[in-house]
């Protein structure tokens, strides 16, 4: 057996949750819970594991969404191994925490504390590309850039081979380095990769740094006050170095930096962490005898008091605040009591899910109300006449990156997950001309060998057939039209081509950024988009 189930986070980004079936047993990446959903709508189809039991278990990070539901696994199956990083370990511990407080104030508490305690003592932290063989299948992790700790996991069974990237990042930002990537080509059977972003090239970090620091000084120099709706792991913790760095170099006028909600115990934990965090803030640290993250103008807030007086002060201020969508946490309150002034800002940073209340606040136009947790359970209209912007300082490789690291991976077959419909279809179209391309649907028993069809191989006749048929249809008549609605300039071939020349389907020349910049052939697999209308039609109309 050598196949993928995804019980969550296939064609969504939320509840990720991945089972491998291999010939020597079955390997679970992740459990987590979908942001903003409460009970057992958050969870993955954990009950597919009734059908095939894991042997071990391996959480790539800490982010809730592919953590959270750990108690719920370890619940089912007591004794399994969970394997992980020693950040990630550390982290988990914190995350987990925070779930059961708040699902606990929801009324739909997951987990109790004592099946959280033992969850965590399941872990097995290991370090980085140390090889695990006690399960008769074999596994590595590789560092995936994206959070601290956070891993990519190369699995081998049976002599096949399979890339899982986990969420993954290219870029090197201030608390943590990139993806680590083979340096020469390293053949697999299959990648399944995530997707968040596999339908945008993003723009360069250091130009949206930039740009994003010279938003903030411009409120704060009008005597606004900023919130950042911020990930607590990860993004927090980048921000306030941003913050900090900028304002020491003077390019931002000094104000006080705000950490609340979840963002204080993980920055803390930071602190921490210090030896497994990138070489330049250590040597910060041992230079000037400093915290890297809590000095200076940076505080906690402490309790709901300490946040009133914030919410309530006409001081100058940055707030970086959890939730990173708005879904809950401390950043709706702020964000209920600053939107609906003109002065004030909101800058969004990093990736909002298709039902957030911080997409729905993207999509607005100024003045426009947005449904924001009330903090009782409810929602509320909170009108937005501040300035609302986003920058990407996403921890999720781009289209760009994702081809790249696929490509250093040479995988037989490819499947994209982690990711939205247009965004997963998206990746595809630019995959699907040299591998083999599954989108697997929640649930869905994918073979992860290769079928031996590689789409690449339009010209799959031997060379003096394929020069016969060339000169056979050398005066066919070919029906050249251009598609406005989807922007492209789409080729017609005589019907007598179909399955000798070429495969079967629809080839276009796509026009990419306004003007024909590249020419791309392209065979449009009819069963796979017909499964994308389904989804679809399914999924009923977008508003």
């Amino acid at each position: 057996m050598f196949a993928f189930v995804g019980l969550g986070g296939t064609d969504e980004v939320g509840a990720s949750s991945y089972l491998y079936l291999l010939k020597e047993g079955n390997l679970l990446i992740d459990a987590g819970l979908r942001p903003g959903q409460m009970g057992e709508a958050a969870l993955p189809q954990l009950e597919r594991l009734q059908e095939h039991p894991p042997s071990a278990m391996i959480l790539t990070h800490a982010h809730l969404d592919h953590v959270a539901a750990l108690p719920v696994v370890t619940r089912r199956y007591p004794n399994l191994p969970i394997y992980c990083t020693e950040a990630t370990a550390r982290i988990a511990a914190l995350v987990l925490a925070d779930t059961l407080k708040v699902s606990t104030e929801q009324g739909y508490p997951m987990f109790s504390a004592g099946e959280m305690k033992r969850s965590l003592e399941r872990l097995r932290p290991i370090p980085y590309f140390q090889r695990i063989t006690d399960h008769g299948f074999a596994f590595e992790l590789y560092p995936s850039g994206h959070l601290l700790g956070a891993a990519s996991v190369l699995i081998v069974s049976g002599g096949r081979t399979v890339f899982h990237t986990g969420d993954v990042s290219n870029v090197d930002t201030p608390v943590v380095n990139a993806a680590w990537m083979p340096t020469q080509v390293t053949a697999v059977d299959a990648v399944v990769s995530e997707s968040t972003y596999g339908d945008t090239l993003l723009p360069s970090r250091k130009e949206q740094v930039r740009t994003f620091v010279s938003a903030i000084g411009e409120t704060l120099q009008a005597g606004g006050r900023v919130l950042i709706p911020s990930f607590a792991l990860g993004r927090a913790q980048e921000i306030t170095q941003i913050l900090h760095t900028a304002m020491a170099s003077g390019l931002l006028p000094a104000a006080p930096i705000h950490l609340d909600g979840l963002t204080r115990a993980m920055t803390q934990a930071y602190e921490d962490m210090l030896p497994l965090l990138p070489k330049p803030l250590q040597n910060r640290r041992q230079s000037s005898g400093q915290p890297v993250f809590l000095s200076g103008t940076v505080h906690l807030v402490s309790n709901r008091q300490d946040r009133e007086r914030i919410i309530a002060s006409d001081q100058a201020a940055v707030v970086v605040a959890s939730s990173g969508m708005l879904h809950a946490g401390a950043s709706p309150q702020y964000a209920r009591a600053w939107l609906p002034h003109p002065e004030n800002a909101l800058f969004v940073v990093g990736y909002q899910d298709a039902e957030s209340p911080g997409r729905r606040l993207l999509e607005l136009q100024q003045g426009g109300d947005v449904s924001l947790p009330d903090g009782q359970g409810g929602r509320e209209l909170i009108p937005a006449y501040a300035r609302v912007e986003r920058f990407y300082l996403s921890a999720h490789a781009d289209r760009g990156g994702l081809l790249g690291m696929i490509a250093r991976y040479s995988p037989g077959k490819v499947l994209l997950t982690h990711g939205e419909l247009g965004p997963r279809a998206n990746l595809a179209g630019y995959l699907n001309s040299k591998y083999e391309v599954s989108l697997p649907g929640t649930g869905e028993v994918v073979e992860l060998q290769d079928s031996g069809r590689r789409r690449g191989s339009f010209l799959n006749t031997a060379p003096r057939k394929l020069e016969a048929l060339k000169e056979r249809h050398a005066r066919g008549k070919v029906a050249v039209r251009y598609d406005a609605a989807q922007h492209q300039v789409v080729i017609q071939l005589p019907q007598e081509l179909d399955g000798q020349l070429f495969g079967e389907g629809e080839y276009t020349l796509e026009v990419l950024r306004g003007k024909l910049s590249r020419i791309k052939l392209r065979e449009r697999d009819q069963e796979a988009l017909a499964g994308m209308e389904d989804q679809a039609d399914s999924q009923g109309p977008t508003k």
